[in-house]
């Protein structure tokens, strides 16, 4: 089945009130990187966030060592200059317990403000459970916290990790045991924000009708919504090419002005059944600057269209 698209722009510009319910999704794969933390340090890196409603930091840590020596909380996360606490922690449970003595202890320290690290030359020791010292509930170097609240959505954010090792040493008078934490360089990789939810920039891609017979006509209709807390702009808009069966022109190109926060931007054309048979009509894509003049490359859902 082939929609012709008779080239007629229906809407173009139009202002919808409402919201469509097809997710946008990124093309692009969250940003990752690694960091080492040397004792007594911090290092920050800049993350990119995703646009979605919800974001999450997570992370794989742990504190490097030649042989498995237990943990110890003395690693601290900011984002955007704020400390990431207890309550946030989403993936596992604030307690855990070692299995070879069922010692249980805390994944944060609210004493010292900081979270617990395994003393570990690899991501996978106090996770194996033929290793009588591993963790009996869930991934002991896994961490993914909610900031949703923090973060500035399609735009660099600032990521800190501190290492406190030399706090910890301070509590200590034995030489190898400050010795000990000296070396202890926190490892964190990957580190990455993610994003789950509904996209505060939408594509949508819909057709109407989606049954009709041969020689009849179908309306797409693209839309963009932005709900960011700003304009979004240089805004381009490609359709994917039609399968055959279907003819007609899809609509693209760059928009002659910007889409305010909470606007939305809609252009339909017009395709024609010329056979019968099931079509998919591919994703339309979108490029766009967003308030803080990072680009961002977003793509609709596809649209299955029947001729009989």
């Amino acid at each position: 089945m082939a929609l012709i698209l008779l080239g007629a722009v229906l809407l173009a510009g139009c202002t919808d009130n409402g919201r469509n319910t097809l997710p946008a999704t990124p093309l692009a794969t969250p940003q990752v990187q690694t960091m080492s933390v040397p004792y007594g340090e911090e290092v920050g890196i800049s993350l990119d966030s995703p646009t979605s409603s919800e974001i999450y930091l997570s992370m794989t840590a742990r504190a490097n060592s030649e042989k498995p020596g237990g943990g110890r909380s003395f690693m601290r996360i900011q984002v955007n200059g704020k400390e990431i606490g207890s309550e946030r922690l989403v993936n596992k449970n604030l307690t855990f317990t070692y299995n070879i003595n069922n010692f249980k202890t805390t994944y944060y320290s609210q004493n010292m403000s900081a979270w617990y690290l395994f003393f570990s030359p690899d991501y996978s020791w106090y996770a194996n459970t033929r290793h009588q010292d591993h963790i009996s509930e869930g991934n002991p170097y896994t961490y993914k916290f909610d900031v949703s609240d923090l973060v500035n959505r399609g735009a660099p954010n600032e990521i800190v990790i501190e290492n406190i090792g030399d706090e910890v040493a301070a509590q200590y008078t034995n030489p190898s045991d400050i010795e000990f934490y000296k070396a202890a360089t926190i490892i964190v990789n990957p580190v990455r924000l993610e994003g789950k939810g509904t996209d505060l920039v939408q594509i949508t891609k819909l057709a109407a009708p989606v049954r009709i017979i041969v020689g009849k006509k179908s309306t797409v209709t693209l839309t963009v919504k932005n709900d960011l807390p700003d304009s979004i702009t240089d805004v381009e808009i490609s359709d994917s090419d039609l399968p055959r069966g279907l003819t007609g022109k899809p609509m693209g190109g760059k928009l002659d002005n910007p889409i305010a926060s909470g606007d939305s931007y809609t252009v339909s054309y017009e395709i024609t059944a010329d056979k019968e048979g099931t079509y998919t009509l591919g994703a339309a894509s979108m490029t766009f600057a967003d308030p803080t003049g990072n680009y961002q490359k977003l793509s609709s859902g596809t649209v299955t269209v029947t001729v009989i």
